[in-house]
């Protein structure tokens, strides 16, 4: 049985050939936050018939009421889960008068906000391999709406500490950003060195960002790096 946790990906690629019940996966985990929704709502994508294909003990981790299939406890939050539904369906109607969906809009607007965003940061901070881009170096293979680099010369905890107030990003991942001497098993298993690793910022871009807010972002990046670099 293969599971794909989608909750970074729904809302900036398209998933649904994930979805496939011929040749799609198992299950599926979306997060509404992650493209539209307010915080607290997510959806399981279950193939049908995938129970069952596969051999399993009948053993469980919860126990939940029959209004929700046996799988989790609580009520569902009806309101939510209608607000997700509507927040996929504005993904996937027309901009305008074009044959472009939202997401499809998204997907180059974002990209190009990101790349402004490493552009700004190379050209700021210098391009001697200081700065460097954690994952696939085609942009078109990682997520349209992140930007994972790596400062070399820097601790992006301490680099956080000044700019935190200013401008909103995480050192490596939300769940690695207090550590200022160790990084995520990621940036472990993607073989970044530990220079760039410990220098790591994760940073976002989203479909009503703008290319003054990312010109801020970056110069108060960049002149607080270059800052640390030079001490």
């Amino acid at each position: 049985m293969f599971h794909t946790d989608a909750a970074q990906a729904v809302g900036k690629i398209d998933l649904r050939g994930l979805a496939d019940p011929n040749i799609g996966d198992d299950m599926i985990t979306l997060v509404g936050h992650k493209f539209g929704c307010p915080k607290g709502v997510a959806a399981l994508y279950v193939r049908p018939t995938c129970f069952n294909e596969y051999e399993h003990t009948g053993s469980i981790l919860l126990m939940g009421g029959g209004q929700e299939k046996g799988r989790r406890g609580g009520t569902e939050n009806v309101p939510y889960i209608v607000g997700m539904g509507r927040a996929a369906e504005i993904l996937l109607e027309k901009r305008g008068n074009s044959e472009t969906t939202n997401l499809e809009s998204n997907i180059v607007h974002m990209s190009k906000m990101r790349e402004r965003l490493l552009s700004n940061l190379v050209n700021g901070i210098g391009n001697d391999g200081i700065v460097r881009v954690n994952g696939p170096s085609n942009p078109e293979q990682r997520l349209p709406n992140t930007l994972s680099v790596g400062l070399k010369g820097v601790q992006s905890g301490k680099l956080l500490a000044k700019i935190g107030d200013i401008v909103a990003c995480s050192a490596g991942s939300a769940c690695h950003s207090s550590n200022q001497t160790s990084y995520s098993s990621v940036l472990k298993a993607l073989e970044v060195p530990s220079g760039y690793a410990i220098g790591t910022l994760r940073l976002s871009v989203g479909p009503d960002t703008v290319e003054e807010e990312i010109d801020f972002a970056a110069n108060a990046i960049i002149e607080e790096a270059v800052s640390m670099i030079n001490r």
